[in-house]
């Protein structure tokens, strides 16, 4: 049986692999968020896997919590984000506008985890829960809908109405006697109608402060209510940067003060771009980083691991015995330079799974071209993997690379594409500082000292480039070195996976000529 007929190594984006749960590899991050109480960010580059942790946290709750806990998984692919816009005050600062509205979110998330884990385990429900859960029902609907749909018309249409303060307790009657008949109200009525804007912001704030009361009453006997955000980067874009930018620090800001609050109690966890959360205008953000958040980060050894799930999961299927070497795969030993083909492929990666998954995929689709060649006198069985084909994979693969790096930088870093382009036009895997220097001056004109060193940490903060650390043979890439610091160098290289996209000649090549 030609290997072709079997093997695969699952989707490249985890959205869209139906089979994700079934060879998911966890390294530890989810579990380094949970059991530390003050944790609840999961950092991680584009293409890390952070839409797969979350995914899989979402199926498999149970194998992170504790069997009495909640998890309500909340992605933001189709949501209302110009609905946190309108929540404004003019006595607060923006930066807690969109605070709050977060607030909102979590808070009703938790009441109604709370109301359902009453109901089920047939315990009483404590009074100020009940109350909340009515008001909800009384404004939005019975039973509480979503929060997709709650973020919305539901939303708007409480701008027309006055809710008793937040310091009331709210009783039966009270809470039938609050009038919601105040008609259909739009978007653009409440953002040119300055009344509707500030009775909104009121109502959202008196129902967080009755909320609030609800939950004080939470004991070590109620579960653990864990409340996990994933793809809130959506309207990340050159568009709604600055409105996203500011509505995200607003999430981050409201899931560390809830997670103070409530002394985890109530745990939002946030999945996020890492490069998203180094732009966001938050006080104390590297504190934030450090003690309340974990790096979605993969070595050699996790990535290999995470590959021989996937492909053994597919092998078990058509009775192939477990492969437990990468190497073993594949029909020679070395490659260039007397590279072992594992090596060879990590180091066109810039160690994320999406970027492995993606090489050794359009590795398999160079195979299968060539054993359908209509041309082909003799049909071609392939025992295992070629070196040859990655050799193939690599042009389409490396534009790929180049793209997600664009991709991922574009919006809040533009001259990303001036930085490549840079590198492009030098023509050389290897360059000095004063080489790309000159590159960046044609293309943006005069620039300093200051700046073009500011561009090359970027880039190495990236894994764009690496240099050589000392007097060693060992480039440097962030990737493949994560506590390795940026330092100024006589020379620098482009890295691997790199090289075809941007069409470079080889350094010693290049010497040769």
């Amino acid at each position: 049986m030609s290997i072709l007929e079997w093997i695969s190594f699952g989707k490249v984006s985890a959205e869209r692999d139906d089979l994700l749960s079934n060879y998911f590899f966890d390294n530890g991050v989810l579990n380094s968020v949970i059991q530390s109480p003050s944790s609840f960010l999961v950092l991680g580059r584009k293409g890390a896997g952070k839409t797969a942790v979350f995914r899989y946290f979402n199926e498999n709750s149970n194998q992170f919590i504790e069997d009495k806990d909640i998890h309500i998984p909340l992605s933001f692919e189709d949501y209302n984000w110009n609905i946190h816009s309108l929540l404004t005050n003019e006595k607060k600062a923006e930066s807690m506008l969109y605070k709050q509205s977060w607030r909102l979110i979590i808070l009703i998330e938790a009441i109604k985890a709370y109301k359902a884990w009453f109901d089920q385990e047939g315990k009483h429900i404590p009074k100020r829960i009940a109350s909340a859960t009515k008001l909800l029902e009384k404004l939005f609907d019975s039973p509480v809908p979503s929060i997709y749909q709650i973020v919305g018309q539901k939303l708007l249409s409480i701008s027309g109405i006055k809710l008793p303060n937040g310091g009331v307790d709210l009783e039966e009657g009270s809470i039938d006697s609050i009038n919601v008949n105040a008609g259909e109200i739009t978007f653009d009525q409440v953002q040119e109608n300055k009344s509707l804007r500030q009775n909104l912001s009121e109502n959202i704030e008196n129902l967080i402060n009755h909320l609030d009361r609800a939950l004080s009453d939470a004991t070590l006997n109620w579960p653990t209510a864990f409340i996990s955000f994933d793809r809130v980067d959506e309207a990340w874009d050159d568009v709604s940067y600055e409105s996203s930018r500011k509505v995200i620090a607003g999430l981050v800001s409201a899931c560390d003060a809830i997670n103070s609050q409530y002394k985890g109690k109530v745990r939002p966890i946030v999945f996020l771009r890492e490069d998203i959360f180094d732009v966001l205008s938050i006080n104390d953000a590297n504190k934030l980083r450090e003690d309340c958040g974990a790096l979605l980060h993969w070595n050699k050894d996790s990535l290999t691991s995470l590959i021989l799930r996937r492909v053994n999961y597919f092998g078990k299927l058509h009775g192939k015995p477990v492969i437990t070497d990468l190497d073993a795969m594949f029909d020679k030993t070395e490659m260039r330079q007397r590279a072992k083909p594992s090596n060879y492929l990590l180091r066109r990666t810039m160690m994320r799974p999406r970027d492995m998954i993606c090489l050794l995929t359009r590795t398999i689709e160079t195979m299968r071209e060539q054993a359908e060649d209509p041309f082909a006198e003799e049909t071609i069985v392939f025992e295992s993997l070629t070196c040859e084909a990655i050799y193939g994979a690599e042009p389409g693969y490396s534009e790929w690379l180049k793209q997600e790096i664009t991709d991922e930088w574009k919006v809040q870093k533009p001259i990303i594409v001036q930085l490549l382009h840079a590198i492009q036009n030098n023509g050389s895997t290897n360059f000095t500082q004063a080489a790309i220097s000159s590159e960046l001056k044609k293309l943006i004109g005069q620039v300093s000292v200051s700046d073009v060193l500011n561009h090359l940490r970027f880039l190495f903060d990236n894994s764009i480039i690496g240099f050589k650390l000392g007097a060693s043979k060992e480039w440097r890439f962030k990737c493949f070195y994560p506590s390795q610091g940026f330092l100024e160098s006589n020379e620098y290289r482009v890295h691997e996976g790199l090289v075809r996209a941007l069409n470079l000649t080889e350094a010693r090549e290049r010497e040769e000529q």
